[in-house]
Protein backbone atom coordinates (compact mmCIF):
# COMPACT_ATOMS: atom_id res chain seq x y z
CA UNK A 1 0.00 0.00 0.00
CA UNK A 2 1.61 3.56 -0.75
CA UNK A 3 0.31 6.54 0.86
CA UNK A 4 1.89 9.96 0.80
CA UNK A 5 3.14 12.67 3.69
CA UNK A 6 3.17 15.83 3.06
CA UNK A 7 6.50 17.92 3.78
CA UNK A 8 6.19 21.82 3.33
CA UNK A 9 9.99 22.93 1.87
CA UNK A 10 11.22 26.21 2.69
CA UNK A 11 11.53 28.73 -0.79
CA UNK A 12 12.02 32.41 -1.58
CA UNK A 13 8.45 33.07 -3.29
CA UNK A 14 8.39 36.55 -5.16
CA UNK A 15 5.39 38.83 -4.10
CA UNK A 16 3.81 41.45 -6.38
CA UNK A 17 0.75 43.36 -6.08
CA UNK A 18 -1.46 45.09 -8.59
CA UNK A 19 -5.10 46.15 -9.06
CA UNK A 20 -7.05 44.16 -11.52
CA UNK A 21 -10.45 43.38 -12.43
CA UNK A 22 -10.45 40.20 -11.25
CA UNK A 23 -7.90 36.60 -11.81
CA UNK A 24 -8.11 36.76 -15.27
CA UNK A 25 -7.10 39.74 -15.67
CA UNK A 26 -4.23 39.72 -13.70
CA UNK A 27 -3.01 36.12 -15.41
CA UNK A 28 -3.45 38.11 -18.95
CA UNK A 29 -1.38 40.94 -17.74
CA UNK A 30 1.40 38.35 -16.84
CA UNK A 31 1.06 36.78 -20.21
CA UNK A 32 1.59 39.61 -21.85
CA UNK A 33 4.12 41.01 -19.40
CA UNK A 34 6.44 37.97 -19.09
CA UNK A 35 5.78 34.88 -21.32
CA UNK A 36 8.67 33.05 -19.57
CA UNK A 37 6.68 32.34 -16.15
CA UNK A 38 4.81 28.97 -15.64
CA UNK A 39 1.51 30.38 -14.83
CA UNK A 40 0.76 26.73 -12.82
CA UNK A 41 3.15 27.82 -10.23
CA UNK A 42 1.66 31.63 -10.06
CA UNK A 43 -1.02 32.13 -7.45
CA UNK A 44 -3.05 35.39 -7.75
CA UNK A 45 -4.89 36.14 -4.52
CA UNK A 46 -8.00 38.48 -4.42
CA UNK A 47 -10.26 37.85 -1.40
CA UNK A 48 -9.15 36.63 1.88
CA UNK A 49 -5.66 37.87 1.70
CA UNK A 50 -4.64 36.49 4.90
CA UNK A 51 -6.27 33.21 4.33
CA UNK A 52 -4.27 32.35 1.66
CA UNK A 53 -1.46 34.06 2.45
CA UNK A 54 -1.47 31.38 5.64
CA UNK A 55 -0.85 28.53 3.27
CA UNK A 56 2.51 29.68 2.00
CA UNK A 57 3.77 32.22 5.21
CA UNK A 58 4.03 32.23 8.77
CA UNK A 59 1.42 34.33 10.91
CA UNK A 60 3.82 37.32 10.79
CA UNK A 61 5.10 37.19 7.36
CA UNK A 62 1.36 36.97 6.38
CA UNK A 63 0.41 40.25 8.24
CA UNK A 64 3.62 41.89 7.03
CA UNK A 65 2.81 41.21 3.24
CA UNK A 66 -0.84 41.66 3.86
CA UNK A 67 0.14 45.39 4.77
CA UNK A 68 3.20 45.74 1.94
CA UNK A 69 -0.08 44.71 -0.39
CA UNK A 70 -2.80 47.15 1.23
CA UNK A 71 -3.36 49.20 -1.70
CA UNK A 72 -3.24 46.86 -4.09
CA UNK A 73 -6.83 44.65 -4.71
CA UNK A 74 -4.55 41.93 -5.97
CA UNK A 75 -1.88 39.84 -4.78
CA UNK A 76 0.83 37.97 -7.12
CA UNK A 77 2.76 34.60 -5.51
CA UNK A 78 5.48 33.80 -7.94
CA UNK A 79 6.17 30.04 -6.24
CA UNK A 80 9.97 29.27 -7.54
CA UNK A 81 8.71 26.51 -10.02
CA UNK A 82 7.43 28.91 -12.15
CA UNK A 83 10.99 29.96 -13.46
CA UNK A 84 14.37 28.64 -14.26
CA UNK A 85 17.04 29.84 -13.15
CA UNK A 86 17.53 31.73 -9.40
CA UNK A 87 15.63 35.37 -10.53
CA UNK A 88 12.01 36.05 -11.57
CA UNK A 89 12.33 36.99 -14.98
CA UNK A 90 9.35 39.33 -13.83
CA UNK A 91 10.28 43.01 -13.58
CA UNK A 92 9.03 45.72 -11.51
CA UNK A 93 6.57 47.83 -13.38
CA UNK A 94 3.92 50.29 -12.49
CA UNK A 95 1.25 47.75 -13.03
CA UNK A 96 2.31 45.04 -10.94
CA UNK A 97 4.68 46.63 -8.79
CA UNK A 98 7.32 44.16 -6.91
CA UNK A 99 6.63 43.99 -3.07
CA UNK A 100 9.35 41.87 -2.24
CA UNK A 101 10.42 37.89 -1.88
CA UNK A 102 9.61 36.45 1.35
CA UNK A 103 10.56 33.09 3.01
CA UNK A 104 7.62 30.88 2.56
CA UNK A 105 6.98 27.12 1.89
CA UNK A 106 5.69 24.93 -0.74
CA UNK A 107 3.96 21.57 -0.18
CA UNK A 108 6.00 18.36 -1.36
CA UNK A 109 4.45 14.80 -1.24
CA UNK A 110 6.53 11.52 -0.52
CA UNK A 111 5.84 8.56 -0.90
CA UNK A 112 5.44 6.13 1.79
CA UNK A 113 6.28 2.74 1.19
CA UNK A 114 5.12 -0.15 3.35
CA UNK A 115 5.41 -3.50 3.36
CA UNK A 116 2.40 -5.84 1.96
Amino acid sequence: MTGYTRHDLPCDIVVHGGNFSGQPAAFAYLLGACDALDLTHVEVIRDRPAARLSARFDAPTTEEIAIAAAEWNTIILILPAAYAGLDCPLADHAEAPLLGIWRGSVPHMVADRSAP
